[in-house]
Formats: C-alpha cells, sequence, structure tokens
C-alpha cells in the first residue's frame, strides 16, 4: 500500500511541476492534464486495493471499450482465458467486469456461493428497459424481487399446467406451414417467418391472441424488436457516461428509448384490459395468470412487501416473459433451421424418429416429447453450438466475495461466458462438430445434462422460462420435420457466419432456404 501512496504523491507533484509555470493562465488542456493524472493515481489505488483476477491493461476513464465492442467478443475473451486463466478482469469505461470462461468457475458463481454473486449490473439502458429495476431479470436480488419471482413462476405453473401452450403452437405453425407452403420450394430467407410464428405463440400465450402472418401491429412489434436488438448490440456511450441520457442523448440511444416507449404502452395496453375484463373463473392467458397470482398472494404474504409490487411490476413482468422467450427462442430456430438443411443424415434420423412415434395424420404435441429423444437431442446441441445469449446477462457481486482464490469487490459485474462453456475440449469431444449424438446414452435415450451445458443459466437467476421454452422448441422443430424437407439451394454451401455476434446475442445470418413439403 505504502508503493501506491508514494505513487499518488508523485503523481501530484508531477501535475504540480506542470502546472508551476502557468499557474497564473490555467488552460482547459493543463486543466484536462491534471484531472487526468490524478483520476488515473485513484484508479490504481483502487486497482490495487484488492487482489483482483489479472487481466489486459485498461486505459483509465475509457478501460478496455474497444474489446468490448469486438465482434464475437465471446471468441475474444476465450484466448484472453488463455494468456490470464479462467476469470480475468476487464472494464467497460471505469466499470469492472469479472469474466468467467469455465463451468467449474460459474458453478461457484451461481450455485456454491449461494447469493453472494446474484446482484444484477447497473446500466443506463438496462434502467430504462426495467423501469429502474422493476422487472426480474434486471433487478437486485431483494426480498421484494424474490417474492416478485414467486408470484410470477406461480402464474407460469398454474397457467401452463393445461393445454393452452400446444394450442398456441398449434394455432401458429397453421399459419407457419402455410406461409412456407406458399414458398412452392423456391429458396427463401425463413427468418421473418421464424419471427412472426414464435411471435404469435407468446401473444396467444400471454394476451390470448392470434395475428394472421401480414397483420400490420404484429409485423410491427416483431420490427421494433428487432431495431432494438441491433440498437443495443453497438452498445451505449450512455452506459458509460449516464449524464448524457438526460442531457444530451445520441440518436441511437434517443432511438431506442422510443422503441421502448412504443413497446410499453403496447403491454400496458393490454394489461389494463386484461384488469377491466379480468374474471377469476375464467382464466384466458398468462396475463390474467399473473393478476390472479398476485391476488392470491395477498391473502398469505407481507403487505407491506406486495404493495411494492405495482402495476409497473407486472408489466416489466409481462416483457421479462414476453420478448426474452420470444427472442431466445426464434434465434435457437434459425440456426436450427440451418443445422437442419446443413446436416441431412441427422435430419432423417430426426424426421423417422417423429413418424414413429406421431405419424402424419396429426401433429406432434407435447405428450410426445418423451417418444422423441432424437429431435430433442438435436435441439441441445443447436443451442450449444450456436448459443444465442454467448455471454447472458451480467451478474453483479452483492458483497466482497470470492472466487478461484481473487477478491471480486461488492458491485463488480461478473458474466459467464456461455459460450466458452459449450466450447470447452475438456468437455465436449471434437465441440466443432454438430453431433446430437453427444446427448444421448448408449440406448438412445437422452442422457444426464452434460456438466458443460447451460444455455438457461442456474441457481438464484435460472431462466424463469426454461421449461416453457425447452417444450416449446420441441414441440415446433417437431412440427415442421414433420411437414417438410429443409434444403440448402443447389450448390450452395451452408455458411454459419453470424449476423449478429455481440455482448447480447448471436444470431444466424439471413441465409437462404428450401422447404419441400413431405409426401
Amino acid at each position: 500500500m505504502e508503493d501506491i501512496k508514494d505513487q499518488f504523491r508523485d503523481g501530484i507533484e508531477n501535475v504540480k511541476e506542470m502546472l508551476g509555470p502557468m499557474q497564473k493562465c490555467v488552460t482547459p488542456t493543463s486543466a484536462l492534464v491534471g484531472l487526468g493524472a490524478g483520476l488515473t493515481v485513484y484508479w490504481l489505488i483502487k486497482r490495487n486495493k484488492y487482489k483482483l483476477p489479472p487481466g489486459p491493461t485498461p486505459i483509465p476513464l475509457v478501460g478496455n471499450y474497444s474489446l468490448m465492442m469486438e465482434r464475437g467478443l465471446q471468441e475474444e475473451c476465450v484466448k484472453l482465458a488463455e494468456k490470464y486463466g479462467p476469470v480475468f478482469t476487464i472494464y467497460m469505461g471505469p466499470l469492472r467486469m469479472v469474466i468467467v470462461n469455465t463451468i467449474e468457475a460459474a458453478t461457484q458463481v451461481l450455485v456454491k456461493a449461494k447469493a453472494d454473486f446474484a446482484d444484477r449490473m447497473p446500466t443506463t439502458f438496462g434502467d430504462a428497459l426495467s423501469d429502474n429495476g422493476k422487472d426480474i431479470a434486471f433487478s437486485q436480488y431483494t426480498v421484494s424481487w424474490k417474492l416478485h419471482r414467486k408470484i410470477a413462476g406461480t402464474a407460469l405453473r398454474n397457467y401452463f399446467r393445461g393445454g393452452k401452450l400446444e394450442e398456441a403452437i398449434h394455432g401458429s405453425c397453421s399459419h407457419a406451414i402455410k406461409a412456407f407452403e406458399e414458398k412452392k420450394g423456391e429458396p427463401f430467407v425463413p427468418h421473418e417467418c421464424i419471427d412472426l410464428t414464435v411471435f404469435n405463440v407468446m401473444v396467444a400465450l400471454c394476451f390470448q391472441n392470434v395475428y394472421t402472418f401480414d397483420d400490420s401491429r404484429f409485423k410491427r412489434l416483431v420490427d421494433l424488436d428487432n431495431e432494438l436488438l441491433l440498437n443495443v448490440g453497438a452498445g451505449f456511450v450512455e452506459d458509460l457516461l449516464p449524464i448524457l441520457a438526460k442531457t444530451w442523448p445520441t440518436k441511437r440511444y434517443a432511438r431506442a428509448m422510443e422503441i421502448l416507449d412504443e413497446i410499453f404502452e403496447f403491454v400496458n395496453g393490454e394489461l389494463r384490459n386484461h384488469k377491466e375484463t379480468f374474471d377469476e373463473g375464467n382464466i384466458r392467458d398468462f396475463a390474467d395468470a399473473l393478476i390472479l397470482a398476485r391476488m392470491e398472494a395477498e391473502n398469505d404474504e407481507d403487505t407491506e412487501l406486495l404493495n411494492q409490487l405495482t402495476d409497473v411490476h407486472l408489466k416489466q413482468t409481462m416483457i421479462d416473459v414476453f420478448f426474452a422467450g420470444i427472442d431466445t427462442t426464434r434465434f435457437t430456430l434459425q440456426w436450427f433451421f440451418l443445422y437442419l438443411a446443413a446436416n441431412p443424415e441427422i435430419q432423417k434420423k430426426a424426421q423417422k424418429e417423429i413418424d414413429n412415434a406421431v405419424g402424419r395424420d396429426r401433429l406432434p404435441g407435447l405428450a410426445d416429447r418423451p417418444s422423441m429423444p432424437y429431435t430433442e437431442a438435436v435441439l441441445h446441441e443447436t443451442m450449444r453450438i450456436a448459443t444465442v445469449a454467448p455471454l447472458g446477462v451480467p451478474h453483479a457481486a452483492r458483497v466482497d466475495a470470492k472466487l478461484c482464490g481473487y477478491d471480486v469487490p461488492k458491485g463488480t459485474a461478473v458474466v459467464i461466458n456461455h459460450w466458452a462453456l459449450h466450447n470447452d475440449a475438456r468437455h465436449w469431444n471434437d465441440p466443432k462438430k454438430f453431433d446430437p449424438e453427444r446427448f444421448l446414452d448408449s440406448d438412445g435415450n437422452l442422457a444426464q445434462k452434460p456438466v458443460s451445458w447451460l444455455p438457461f443459466s442456474a441457481g438464484r437467476r435460472v431462466c424463469l422460462g426454461e421449461s416453457i421454452a425447452k417444450a416449446e422448441l420441441h414441440v415446433i422443430a417437431a412440427i415442421i420435420l414433420q411437414q417438410f424437407d429443409l434444403m440448402l439451394p443447389q450448390g450452395v454451401a451452408a455458411d454459419f457466419s453470424p449476423e449478429i455476434s455481440s455482448f447480447v446475442g448471436y444470431t444466424a445470418n439471413r441465409y437462404k432456404i428450401v422447404l419441400k413439403k413431405r409426401s
């Protein structure tokens, strides 16, 4: 510590020497030099107070921001892990982030450390997205958060216990089948049909609405979500300098706020309508189920806590379930279509399993899942090799904590590199190969979950909708494979390069595909 104090004194003396001849006429440049020197020394003192995980040297104030903007950040982090170890430190401006690149360290963060890393990293955009932490995904780990999540979980379990999920999937897929048939075997980009299929499922589940694929309001929601992701993917300078959000926002940030306002108004409108027409004896959708779960909790829980769960919290829960469920599912299906078209032998094996389990006279349903383990394995392998949320949602240390022998100070962001987990050669044989068999046992049944497979996270922050997402993906995939052969256009090789590869997502490029109706 004495060395750091000496650095501080030397820094001050250097600034005095630089400004000495100009004490009577201090210029903006000299002031900036002094400020920079002072802040640099302050940063060094803070940095050396703890035994932090090692990492690349950051630029004072700016940090490793250029690294954060790298396309393929998750892969760059794997390279850094080879140099610095399984956990290392980087900076986004002044914000310290610890990147976790192995399942052993991830398990310590998510499970073994209990709630030590269960907070969230606050950002300007995250606060706007969550109405200052009133959702489940981005809010801090508090007593009210636990009650909020409990109510949402109860609503999900109660509502989806019936046949609503399968009904919504079949209804949406009927539109998708028609849209695919209208392509008449010509090459096309499948993204829009996939997006609309998944959106329609979630709209039906959450708000009991079913749209046709050409509905203008429906398409508007899809377009808004896509535009928001593109804006967020490049990052916001407002997260580095929060004051800009209120005083001088960038055009991208201002546009993102406009998109959020329109999305919020859509969800608020649906909730207002549901509250006005609510009938406890007729739970129509998840919005009704959420209202009912909150009403029931009022009889059992702390009234003071429940008073903190306002209509804004209900709106934010709907947004968490609606949009998070949409994005991960549609991005996974986009990759699924590409990998199946590029691997016809795997596709044929899955189709044979579906034909044997279901036949052709009806659509696959939720009850058929146990009879189609290979199809499930294909989806699991898609989620592994094309990790659509490669860096997940950043955690934050609630207390001064330890990780792999290093200090992680309270408030430090902790990021799990799921892409690194899913490509770790210690746990996956030939991780670059698309091989569903790795998820099956010797009898062809689903094996125990591989230790380094973590697409839905784990522990206190495990994905709220994991069970629904898995079921939805399986039924949609089985229906498409039952109805169509997926092929690449003649003479075209599969291109697995992503369209987006950033902190917020990993999405397939706009490849073309041919769907031929199975006879």
